[in-house]
């Protein structure tokens, strides 16, 4: 996790996208639990530095307050979706996502644009 901490700050991209193949692939938990223990440990973190931002006046409560309503209503409605949904189904999205995560890397990397 520190690796792909450190690998998430030199790219620019979330380490949620290694932190799931560093779960999955590499110490074996279940694809499932892979991502739903990404997700967490983004939340943890997320929350533990939602109040210093809160503080400091960098978050405008009234813009902030329908992404918190959003990410309510999607987390319920992933949770209740999650235990149906085929792990092969799960992670073909999720390659797909990666696969576009990359493609972007590389054209803005030849590019030089953001």
């Amino acid at each position: 996790m520190f690796g792909a901490g450190i690998l998430s700050g030199l790219l620019g991209v979330g380490s949620g996208a290694l932190k799931v193949i560093a779960l999955d692939k590499i110490m074996r938990i279940p694809f499932k639990v892979s991502t739903t223990t990404s997700n967490f440990m983004i939340g943890v973190t997320a929350a533990a530095s939602v109040g210093l931002y809160l503080k400091r006046g960098y978050i405008n409560p009234g813009l902030g307050m329908p992404v918190v309503l959003g990410v309510l209503v999607g987390a319920f409605l992933g949770a209740r979706i999650l235990p149906g949904m085929k792990t092969r189904t799960l992670r073909g999205a999720f390659g797909a996502l990666i696969a576009i995560l990359a493609t972007e890397m590389v054209y803005h990397g030849l590019t030089g644009k953001l």
